[in-house]
């Protein structure tokens, strides 16, 4: 039943394709969106629970930007990160205040965009099925899904290149002054890709590799490059006025740019202890080491990370692997299509950051995400272009099943595997997300404005920027032994209004101690997949 619909919504759509092709485009770009709108933003302050210290520095930095404006291009922030996706976080936080679902809205968007954004981009570069099944696989894709979900600034670089790669095929298509125009366009973007991510100037160097392969298929001799080159100039020249204030920044070698990456150098296997002072066998088993481990986490084993919660499961399934093959070897038999360069370069070129760094496997790479699903699309399209055969219903059917058994496969697996295969892996996730002083903080935002908090913990200092952010305006201090002035103590300190305890992680042994000594007081808990995440004596 399933299949004979599936056939005559095909029979259909290839009768309106002809009179209302952008209608067409219009409902299956909407549907695929809509899609990935579901996985992406249902329960987006809920899952993951928690809020990463880097999160709620995003939050921080766009409290700054509903308060002063412009903050400038970069911020000292987790450790330094250009500011484009503080800008893009503040609407969120401003309507809908310091929560986990204001903070993520934003970005969740930005991530949300890249998936129509690939639709369009390969319905102009490439096909309509190639175009539905790409946009598709993006949607279901566990890796960018994950992404999504987090006020990361990972997402958004993959959607700025998109919006380059989209103007340029524009304007291939086009030609003559729209293809100058539409280059020129591209240079927005791509610009823009720079103040998204630390490693955004790769994004610059894949579009850059994307114009030189297409200048030798296209352009091979000298009569046709002198007409083709100042697209690619006005392209890169408009890049570069986006930039300029960047380029100004970092200038002075005292910014904090260059802070950045020299703290990040010192992650880079080939700046290791390890690799410096082993021999030359040695130094070829470290970084074939390192291949294998980055291969694992893409194909056969998630290597963990405590940054994002990655590598609970390897970002691809055996069904994208499978199809990943597939597409490559549809793709050399294309190579000299548009579509199909962008996407062998973009995958080429995007991981080459991440590839010796021990950390960032998954977060870097992610702008390889789309072309990877355009790469495994072209099997599915090919399969469902079958039908549209002359052969029986029996036979088209079977074209059908395997066209869409895949992509059900994929999304389901992507649903149980983040919602929740990843979402309970509680020592990860709750570890990552700092679950146990997110749940403090709502709490601590309860209190009286007079309240006065005597924080527990051995992992979290009061200022964390989690509470920093979620409860901005409590009074408090540490007691802890790891945090506290003057060390672990459970006195009173003399001052009027209420006093609250907050005893996280071990500190919650001390209730019965606090409760003794204090007697009268009221107590508060939470509890978060069966954990406990604080405990709270409220004392008058």
């Amino acid at each position: 039943m399933l299949v004979a619909s599936l056939l005559q919504a095909q029979r259909r759509a290839c009768t309106n394709a002809t009179s209302h092709p952008a209608a067409i485009d219009v409902l299956l770009a909407a549907c695929v969106t809509l899609v990935a709108a579901l996985l992406r933003l249902i329960r987006l302050g809920e899952i993951p629970y928690g809020v990463h210290p880097d999160e709620a520095q995003f939050g921080l930095d766009a409290i700054r930007i509903t308060h002063e404006g412009w903050i400038g291009v970069y911020s000292h922030a987790a450790l330094g990160i250009p500011t484009l996706n503080d800008y893009i976080t503040a609407p969120g936080v401003w309507l809908l205040g310091p929560t986990a679902f204001g903070l993520r809205i934003g970005l969740a968007l930005v991530g949300l965009a890249a998936v129509p954004l690939l639709y369009a981009l390969v319905r102009v570069a490439y096909a309509r099925a190639e175009a539905f099944f790409a946009s598709l696989l993006l949607a279901l894709s566990y890796w960018h899904l994950l992404y999504s979900r987090i006020a990361h600034m990972s997402v958004s670089y993959p959607t700025f290149l998109l919006g380059a790669l989209l103007c340029i095929m524009c304007g291939l298509k086009g030609g003559g002054r729209a293809e100058r125009r539409w280059f020129a366009a591209a240079g927005v973007p791509l610009g823009l890709s720079v103040y998204a991510y630390n490693i955004g100037f790769i994004a610059v160097l894949a579009v850059a590799v994307v114009l030189a392969v297409l200048t030798l298929v296209r352009y091979p001799s000298w009569k046709a490059l002198r007409l083709w080159w100042l697209s690619p100039a006005l392209c890169f020249g408009v890049a570069l006025i986006v930039v300029l204030p960047f380029f100004w920044y970092i200038s002075d070698p005292h910014a904090y740019f260059w802070v950045h990456i020299d703290s990040y150098r010192d992650l880079g296997v080939l700046r290791s202890t390890d690799y410096r002072v082993a021999d030359t066998a040695g130094k070829i088993r470290i970084i074939g080491d390192q291949f294998r481990d980055f291969a694992a986490t893409y194909a056969w084993r998630g290597v963990p990370d405590n940054v994002d919660a990655s590598g609970v499961r390897p970002a691809f399934d055996p069904i994208t692997l499978v199809l990943l093959v597939f597409g490559v070897v549809m793709a050399v038999r294309r190579w000299r299509e548009p579509m199909v360069i962008a996407s062998v370069c973009c995958v080429l070129i995007v991981p080459l950051p991440a590839l010796l760094q021990r950390g960032a496997m998954t977060r870097e790479p992610l702008g390889a995400a789309p072309f990877v699903a355009f790469l495994c699309a072209l099997p599915l399209a090919t399969l469902w272009r079958g039908t549209a055969s002359e052969g029986g219903m029996l036979l088209r059917g079977a074209f059908a099943a395997l066209a869409v058994a895949p992509v059900v496969l994929i999304g389901a697996l992507t649903v149980h595997d983040y919602f929740w295969t990843w979402r309970y892996n509680v020592p990860v996730t709750r570890f990552v997300y700092h679950q146990e002083i997110t749940s403090a903080s709502l709490y601590m935002k309860t209190l009286p404005p007079d309240a006065y908090v005597l924080f527990y913990s051995y992992r979290h200092p009061l200022s964390l920027e989690t509470r920093t952010f979620l409860a901005p305006d409590i009074h408090g201090e540490d007691r802890s032994s790891e945090f506290g002035r003057g060390g672990l103590s459970i006195e009173r300190p003399p001052r009027p209004g209420p006093i609250v305890f907050v005893l996280l992680d071990d500190y919650v042994s001390l209730l019965s101690q606090i409760a003794r000594r204090y007697p009268g007081g009221v107590v508060q808990s939470a509890k978060h997949d069966g954990m406990v995440d604080f405990y709270a004596y409220a004392i008058p």
